[in-house]
């Protein structure tokens, strides 16, 4: 291919272009400055696109609508869009595809024409575009602007359609715009008017970790004790500053002396805690801490004692002595459970100093592995004979339930249960001496 041929491919176009000075036949589709409607509407897209690219210089491409292109002098396809339109024809062209600029050849078609249109122009740059329609972009997620809404009431009706709509995303998105365009008071206000919004305000605040903005709305609507929980949730995240902070909180917002004795009593439960092996227990429940201690201070004295904390938290007796006899079960420390449960009556017996059941207590003793002489003398404290048996059968005391067939005199029963018996074991002698026993008066 030859160099002229080379410049002809590239500056050549099979597209046929309109032409300015063209004064050939009528045309069959509408005009406007010489050109159909159509090629004006591509026309004013690419003047836009092209003084767009160009930062506002008015440079224009005419590659693809001109059969013939122009060159500047360096060889480029531009050149000055005002050397080939007058102001007049710009304007028409750019705003060919708006629907507000009706225009003929040479100007609009009247005053009240023109007058319409600019107040059309005017009222939908300044007046606040219609609600629903603006929720409608919110959902389908187009642009969309709420700044036009001035008023406190435009404000207002913008909420209360979103709410009527029920969609969480449009509330908040009006809440928003609500928070940041109005005083604190009116919001507060408003949001009490509407507890809806209210609801989902408060949710997003406290997702976004935003604790004293959702304690001053709580406190707002009047819900004291819930920005009051609130604080006390923000003051325990914090375990280096939280004794600290929850002096504070317990002073600025528990007013309720019910609530205030418990945050009070959880401030001394951590005074206590840092006191005890190093700050071993921080953190931990007065039960948990309770069981620590009866493992591994029992019997001591002073602030570190299980009774200390007993009588500083006001623990049941019930949770002290069940805690006390797993620990000290646990550990196999008998005497010390006999301690607690059994004390001498006023003829030298024996009797339950607890209001624990019994059996409660045999079956945790059988857990933790008790003798079968601890296992009967606890089983002797319980009245009910019946009882006393099942409790009995249950933890396999099996000298304890002999004694029970003796009490009842049932001799049928002993001899039916000693053909359970393994024989030639201690057991099984000991209902073979009951059976033989001449001083026992049987029923059967």
């Amino acid at each position: 291919m030859s160099a002229n041929d080379d410049s002809d491919f590239w500056y050549s176009s099979n597209h046929k272009g309109f032409n300015f000075e063209d004064d050939g036949d009528e045309p069959t589709a509408p005009q406007m400055c010489g050109i159909s409607l159509e090629g004006t509407a591509k026309l004013s897209q690419q003047i836009k696109t092209g003084l767009s690219r160009s930062n506002n210089k008015d440079f224009f491409d005419f590659d693809s609508f001109s059969h013939s292109s122009l060159k500047d002098e360096q060889g480029s396809l531009q050149t000055d869009i005002h050397q080939l339109l007058s102001e007049k024809s710009l304007n028409a062209i750019l705003n060919a595809d708006n629907i507000d600029y009706n225009f003929c050849d040479h100007e609009m078609n009247s005053e009240k024409e023109e007058l319409r249109i600019l107040r059309r122009q005017v009222e939908s740059r300044w007046s606040p575009p219609d609600i629903l329609s603006v929720l409608r972009r919110i959902l389908t997620g187009k642009p969309y602007s709420l700044e036009l809404y001035k008023s406190l009431k435009q404000k207002q009706e913008l909420l209360r359609a979103a709410i009527n709509l029920g969609d969480g995303d449009a509330i908040l998105t009006v809440t928003f715009f609500l928070s940041r365009t109005l005083k604190k008071s009116l919001f507060y206000q408003t949001l009490s008017s509407h507890p809806i919004a209210a609801q989902h305000y408060i949710s997003y605040l406290g997702i976004r970790m935003q604790a004293q903005e959702l304690t001053d709305i709580l406190e707002m609507l009047g819900r004291n004790k819930d920005a009051a929980i609130k604080q006390f949730e923000v003051a325990c995240q914090n375990p280096q500053r939280q004794l600290q902070r929850l002096k504070s909180c317990a002073r600025n917002y528990f007013t309720d002396s019910k609530d205030k004795i418990i945050v009070d009593n959880f401030i001394k439960l951590l005074e206590w805690q840092e006191g005890v092996d190093g700050g071993k227990l921080l953190r931990e429940s007065v039960v948990s801490s309770l069981s620590y201690v009866c493992k591994e201070h029992w019997g001591s004295t002073g602030t570190v004692s299980a009774q200390s904390l007993v009588q500083d938290h006001q623990v049941n007796d019930k949770v002290f002595k069940w805690v006390a006899l797993n620990e000290r079960a646990r550990a196999s420390a008998w005497d010390d459970i006999s301690a607690l449960f059994v004390t001498k009556g006023w003829l030298g017996g024996r009797r339950l100093k607890c209001d624990l059941p019994m059996d409660h207590i045999v079956t945790q003793l059988h857990k933790y592995s008790a003798p079968a002489e601890i296992l009967v003398s606890y089983l002797e404290l319980i009245e009910n004979l019946e009882t006393r048996m099942e409790t009995a059968k249950r933890v396999q005391c099996h000298r304890a339930v002999i004694d029970v067939y003796l009490l009842q005199r049932d001799r049928l029963g002993l001899v039916s249960y000693k053909a359970n018996l393994h024989p030639q074991s201690e057991d099984y002698f000991y209902a073979e001496q009951v059976l033989r026993s001449p001083n026992t008066k049987w029923k059967n």
